[in-house]
């Protein structure tokens, strides 16, 4: 009977601890800051939109880690490939014209998901024939893939309204999203049917890797590269699919926030939605069902941490950014000591 792995759930306790440490160094109190983090989304219908449009975004890039991980890749190149495809998403809703209706959503949609999808695989072509390492030049990629965004987008598509560095809204037939029955429920909040998609993308992938071929090659090859092989099963091939697989999801989050959310493209729109994609996966084992829950609860801590500002004397929202921190380093350390215990 296979045992239960608790390590990451340990990790994640052991993070949540710390960062209670560092809450009483500021002179706060533990427990009203984990009640402000923890039912913060249940205020209003506006939040609890806001909290499930975060939980859709964690649950793309959840998937997007944990597919290359499963093939023995430590993908960290999500980020790069979210902004790159948002950055993509607004550009082909603003020069397509309105007369293309829904089949511009289409393209659009189309383009965003072919540019993630190579901007990924830009990372397979660099391990497979230059024998880079994934992490050194996903780390890279995510300087560059952010610079071009940021060029294209105030070069050339700047919002002649607003002074603040983003785009001019889509044109208005391909803001659908605001018609959309969720959006409507939750007040006009950020959430969009994107969410049913990040379900329906969870179910998916447990799917592929339990009963498609290409699922299990990928999986036997991140458990053994070398017996892989020998059976036949080519590195080159699970490389360039599995990274693939992971631009593709990446390319959601960036529809999700320009064609579900904003309409537009901002500069420093993620929140680290590529390595909070990190945490959600290995807070879930890989497992894609578990990718949903685990997204739900970071995004209630994201969501929680905007409220610190009101609810606390001296801490702000940017404490958010170093909870996540102490989350990420735990769980991945939680990961990383039970796989070395395993071997030994």
């Amino acid at each position: 009977m296979k045992r239960i792995d608790f390590s990451s759930l340990i990790g994640f306790f052991i993070g949540v601890a710390l960062s209670s440490v560092l809450v009483i160094l500021f002179k706060e109190n533990p427990g009203d800051v984990l009640k402000v983090l923890s039912g913060s989304f249940l205020q209003s219908k506006f939040d609890m939109g806001l909290t499930l449009f975060y939980t859709t975004c964690f649950a793309f890039a959840g998937l997007a880690f944990s597919i290359p991980f499963k093939a023995g890749l430590f993908h960290i190149g999500a980020e790069g490939q979210i902004v790159l495809s948002a950055m993509m998403a607004a550009v082909m809703g603003i020069i397509l014209p309105e007369s293309l209706g829904t089949f511009g959503i289409v393209l659009i949609c189309l383009a965003t998901m072919v540019i993630g999808i190579l901007s990924a695989q830009t990372i397979a072509f660099f391990k497979v024939y230059k024998q880079g390492h994934e992490v050194v030049v996903a780390i890279m990629l995510n300087f560059i893939f952010a610079a071009i965004a940021t060029y294209v987008i105030l070069q050339n598509y700047q919002n002649p309204e607003s002074q603040n560095p983003e785009s001019a809204l889509i044109n208005p037939v391909f803001q659908g999203a605001k018609a959309d029955s969720i959006k409507t429920f939750f007040e006009q909040s950020a959430v969009s049917s994107f969410l049913l998609l990040a379900v329906l993308s969870c179910l998916a992938v447990w799917f592929f890797e339990k009963k498609t071929k290409w699922g299990m090659e990928i999986k036997a090859y991140g458990e053994n590269p070398t017996a892989a092989e020998r059976m036949g099963i080519s590195a080159k091939k699970v490389n360039f699919l599995a990274l693939g697989i992971a631009g593709f999801f990446s390319s959601l989050v960036g529809l999700t926030e320009v064609l579900g959310s904003t309409f537009q493209y901002k500069v420093g729109f993620s929140p680290a939605y590529g390595f909070l994609g990190i945490v959600v996966a290995l807070l879930a084992q890989g497992h894609p069902m578990g990718i949903l829950f685990s997204s739900f609860i970071m995004a209630v801590l994201h969501k929680g941490a905007s409220d610190l500002d009101l609810e606390t004397q001296f801490l702000t929202r940017d404490f958010s950014k170093v909870l996540q921190a102490i989350i990420i380093f735990c769980v991945a350390g939680a990961v990383y000591l039970n796989h070395r215990r395993k071997k030994v």
